[in-house]
């Protein structure tokens, strides 16, 4: 478990706890003991799988649940389905595996995944009841919750994560388990114990997640209706689904797609049609799933089922409902019957000024299904089809491997002279982000909290970074000198993850021509000619819209000393116009374009509803 996770577990498992109790004075090999006469003694030496079947609620949602665990090797299977999407998750012999509600599978074979994969693995088979697994125990304080005594006891699988078990003194029998898993703690409560042929198993497990800040992140409830107790392992049932592609189509015949993209203010934008309607800009990001926004489901009639939360960049998270889209179409290639997750994103989210507003985002549903290049050169996104006629030729370029821990593209890539794993983010329209765990663990952190403090966020709120600049950033085989890093915060949910390093977004991906082939787990970066130069000579302010003013950006924040606060620029000012162009008519990533990315010593000049025109100098960042 990295270094600043174990510290923040215990708080959560203690702090939030009422206050704990003296540890019995059983240790903890008389505990596991008692524990393994309670779930059965030795009847469970000659079961070899379990096939269970129930139902799952997830989300408002809820439908069949089948799942098959091997006990003596801990690979599984679980699969659910609803009236919306089905999903899911298990680990085979080569390794973990996820269907989400894309409809299509990756492996998750990052050094987090699989330590998470193991944890998990030893969770599903009751590894606890194994006493000759690889597992080290130490027994923990017992503690209470609502006015019950639990006991505790502190698991370490092989290969696996610290996994907190609470115990149920009078039956013995486990309650719930607690563990760290990349950016979340997973929680796994177990209740409602029934004898099924000499062994105690619960008939209701439930699954919840919480960021490091403590805020929920998603919870399902599986009510069993039905155990079988196998001899043998049904290694059909556990072997992941062939990932093969079934719901594209080419139009016209084409082998691949062409659509137009573009950034603006950082945010790449796709013209994508839905359901046959005139192409709208979608964002399309590697760290995100197909999602429309709350207003473009509404003007598009589409209907909403469930309600469930969602998390990301910032420490919160938001309502969640989903949706059914019969055609998703880029250029010439056709996905059928997706779904689509309909977020309620404010209006300084999608809207452009004069231009359509931002419908949404596709992400790993995409790249799950086509190889796709994003030519930056001639503002084009191809995409070639898995599965239908030859395979997508292998790109040439400079080739960097592809892992993953949940959704987003990971690799491998050093910043200052040090190696981490790096998420590959399209969506990030701002600079690289350096997560403060791996920061502090190489020493570095220091660099960057000296950095300009600015606010930033996304889907989980805004929170204050630090950003500098980097000495040097080392992609694969490319080595690049003029990069910005802002450095996050441990509470920042996914953008302050202790598992990883950082975020690469598009001030560094749109320096190439890159291409992403998940089947060959690859990302190829294809070098410019000439490389675009990136300035970073800011303003030092953030303004956004609001539905009932859209003609101007509210003023939210002024950073101390900056060029807009030595201008007179104030948090609560509007700004109605920048450099003459109407606020009416620009986006927000048109203003984040003017007011953070120009040359040193460029001027931008802005005019208040108040009246005032002030004019500011263009400031970079702390020296190199």
């Amino acid at each position: 478990m990295p270094h600043s996770v174990r510290p923040l577990l215990g708080l959560l498992l203690a702090g939030a706890m009422s206050q704990a109790l003296a540890a019995s004075t059983d240790d903890s090999t008389t505990l596991l003991e008692s524990m393994r006469q309670a779930y059965g003694g030795a009847r469970w030496h000659e079961v070899a799988a379990l096939r269970v079947s129930g139902q799952e609620s997830s989300d408002g949602l809820t439908g069949p649940w089948q799942a098959t665990v091997d006990l003596r090797n801990g690979q599984y299977a679980t699969r659910m389905r609803n009236d919306v999407f089905a999903t899911a998750e298990g680990i085979d012999a080569n390794g973990q595996w996820r269907e989400d509600v894309t409809g299509m599978i990756h492996p998750l074979d990052s050094d987090e995944a699989r330590t998470a994969a193991a944890t998990a693995s030893w969770l599903r088979r009751f590894g606890f009841l194994d006493a000759h697994a690889p597992v080290t125990y130490r027994r923990l304080p017992d503690a209470q919750d609502n006015g019950r005594t639990y006991q505790r006891l502190e698991a370490t699988p092989r290969d696996g994560r610290v996994v907190t078990l609470w115990i149920d003194p009078t039956t013995h029998r486990v309650d719930r388990a607690i563990y760290a898993t990349s950016f979340l703690i997973a929680t796994e409560r177990y209740g409602d114990y029934r004898t099924v042929d000499g062994l105690q198993l619960p008939f209701r497990i439930s699954s919840s997640r919480a960021n490091l800040a403590g805020n929920a992140d998603g919870e399902s409830v599986d009510t069993v209706e039905h155990y079988q107790l196998l001899g043998s392992a049904p290694k059909g049932e556990l072997q992941r689904p062939d990932g093969k592609v079934h719901d594209v189509t080419m139009a016209n015949g084409a082998r691949d797609a062409v659509t137009s993209m573009h950034l603006e203010g950082g945010i790449l934008l796709v013209d994508v049609s839905i359901d046959g309607r005139p192409p709208m800009p979608f964002i399309l990001d590697t760290g995100g799933h197909a999602i429309l926004t709350t207003d473009a489901a509404k003007q598009m009639g589409f209907q909403t089922q469930g309600q469930g939360v969602s998390g990301g960049s910032g420490s919160g998270t938001m309502s969640t409902s989903y949706t059914k889209v019969h055609d998703t179409a880029l250029g010439n290639a056709h996905v059928r019957d997706l779904t689509f997750t309909v977020l309620p994103y404010p209006f300084s989210f999608y809207e452009r000024g004069n231009d359509t507003p931002i419908a949404g985002i596709l992400g790993l549903e995409m790249f799950e299904r086509f190889a796709i290049t994003f030519d930056y050169d001639h503002k084009q996104l191809h995409l070639q089809p898995y599965d239908i006629g030859d395979a997508p030729a292998a790109m040439k370029g400079d080739a960097v491997t592809l892992r993953f821990t949940d959704d987003m593209p990971l690799v491998q890539a050093q910043l200052d002279g040090h190696t981490g794993m790096f998420g590959i983010d399209t969506g990030n329209a701002g600079y690289v982000l350096t997560f403060p765990q791996w920061a502090g663990r190489n020493g570095i952190a220091a660099r960057y909290e000296a950095g300009l403090p600015i606010p930033t966020g996304g889907v989980g709120g805004l929170f204050t970074a630090h950003v500098a600049h980097a000495k040097e950033l080392t992609l694969g085989t490319q080595r690049m000198d003029n990069v910005a890093a802002m450095l996050t915060r441990t509470d920042a949910g996914a953008t302050g993850n202790p598992s990883e390093a950082g975020n690469i977004g598009q001030d560094v991906l749109a320096r190439f021509n890159v291409h992403f082939d998940y089947r060959r787990q690859q990302m190829v970066l294809m070098p410019r000619n000439p490389v675009p130069v990136w300035h970073y000579g800011m303003a030092g302010f953030r303004a956004e819209k609001t539905q009932e003013h859209p003609d101007r950006f509210n003023v939210i924040n002024v950073m101390p000393g900056s060029p807009a606060q030595q201008a007179g620029l104030k948090q609560g000012d509007a700004i109605v116009s920048a450099d003459g162009k109407p606020s009416g008519e620009l986006s927000f990533g048109a203003l984040r374009e003017l007011s953070m990315h120009l040359p040193e010593g460029a001027p931008l000049t802005l005019k208040l509803a108040d009246g005032r025109e002030l004019t500011m100098t263009m400031r970079d960042l702390a020296p190199r």
